[in-house]
Order: C-alpha cells, then structure tokens, then sequence
C-alpha cells in the first residue's frame, strides 16, 4: 500500500507532469514558433533575477511553483475553486479575475503581442505553460472544501509512491496522441477547459469511498485499483489535452 498523502497530490500532476506537458507542447510548434520560444527563453531569469540557463518548455514549466514563498508567487492564478457540489457565481470562486481561467486570457495575450516587454512576455510564457496544465487537472478547478483535495489523505491500494521528476522517454507517442486529438476536437478555451476538469473531478475524482459534499473524511480513504485504472487513463488523455492546448496560446 502506498504511503499516503492528499488526494491532490497522489492523484493530480507534480513536476514529471508539468514537465511532461511542457514536452508535447514543444514537440507541437511550428518552425516559426520554435525560433519565438528560442528567443524568449534565451534570457530568462530564475526566481532570484539570475540567469537560469533554460531553453525548453519542459525545462520552464515548473517554474511558477518555484515562486512559491517569494513576493513573486500567485498562488490564486493556480487553481479554479469550483464547488463540487451544486454551482456558483464566478465571482465566487474567482474574484477580481484572481484565479486559472481569469488569468489566462490575460497572460496568452501578454505573450502574443510582439509589443509586449521582453521579461513579461518571457514570464508570461513561463506562467502559460505551467497554468494551462494546472487547469487541466480535475483537482485545480473543483473545491469541496477540502483545498482542492488536499485535505483529503489517501492511500493507492498495492502502489508504492515514487517521485519522478522528468517526462517519460516515450514522449513521442504523447505529442502524437495529443495530434491526433487537436484534428479531432479542436483546441478549446480556458473557461471550457475549466468546465471539463470540473466534470472529471464530480464524475472520477471525487467518486472514492465515503464521499459526502462538504465533509473531509476523517480517516485514509484507500483508492483500489478499479479507481487507479479509470484515474490513469484520464490523465493520459488530459497530458495530450494540455500539450495540443497550449499550442492555442
């Protein structure tokens, strides 16, 4: 039985996701927008103002956690608090545009604009790339008040948890798979993306044993391995997802 943690964190996405959605991204661009993306990142700074010697969206994608603890840190522009159960005004759940879906818009048209100065637009990009995946994932954009999930302590039956830091080796099955889905459906929206994620985590996510709306269970809730199968498949499909999307930024 693996060690537990929050339901967030064992069943959402660390940096080997992040990292692994900045891959497919970059396996996706243009010509054009690979030699844009060069440039950008040819001086990008790390959360000190130092050189960070980064020059991949793999490389960049974790950087808007990094912020954490500094003056720098958004931490609202992460998530999408939508309740779990029943509704509620964006005003909300995010005030002032203080949140994932308010923020994205904002930052993919910061990073479009030519005009845009060379550090912002170089921070936008760094923000694009990490906030569209955290939109994706079902537990940044459903709350039962709980942090996302965070307050719930979980365990996955037969698993023993290993941290991994970087993007599979068959990466190219990934950005082929995410192709595949961009001729498919198209590209979407942030607000679209969010409603999607909010739909995974009411009809997967949120479905463990002991479930009630507004209640943290107070003991460890073992997710079996039906879960685990169901939950792995649907974050294979949102990593693709994430990579084809961020082409739209």
């Amino acid at each position: 039985m693996a060690v537990h943690g929050g339901m967030s964190a064992v069943v959402g996405v660390g940096p080997q996701g992040h990292r692994t959605v900045g891959a497919i991204a970059e396996r996706l661009l243009t010509p054009q927008a690979q030699a844009v993306l060069n440039q950008l990142l040819s001086a990008g700074l790390d959360k000190f103002g130092n050189p960070s010697g980064r020059t991949t969206l793999a490389a960049v994608s974790v950087w808007a956690d990094e912020l954490n603890g500094t003056p720098a840190a958004r931490p609202a522009w992460h998530y999408d608090d939508v309740p779990i159960c029943g509704s509620a005004p964006q005003s909300q759940y995010c005030p002032g545009g203080q949140c994932n879906s308010g923020q994205l818009p904002r930052l993919m048209a910061l990073l479009a604009d030519p005009r845009t100065p060379p550090r912002e637009r170089n921070e936008s990009l760094k923000w694009v790339v990490h906030l569209v995946a955290d939109l994706h994932q079902p537990l940044h954009a459903a709350d039962n008040n709980d942090r996302g999930g965070n307050r719930v302590q979980v365990a996955l039956a037969g698993v023993r948890t290993r941290g991994h830091q970087q993007p599979p080796a068959d990466i190219g099955v990934f950005a082929a798979e995410a192709r595949r889905m961009a001729a498919a459906v198209g590209q979407g929206t942030p607000d679209s993306w969010a409603r999607e994620s909010n739909n995974l985590a009411r009809n997967l996510a949120y479905r463990y044993p002991g479930f009630a709306c507004g209640r943290v269970p107070p003991g460890i809730v073992v997710l079996d391995g039906d879960y685990q199968d169901s939950a792995e498949l649907v974050v294979r499909k949102r990593l693709c997802w994430r990579g084809h999307a961020w082409r739209a930024c």
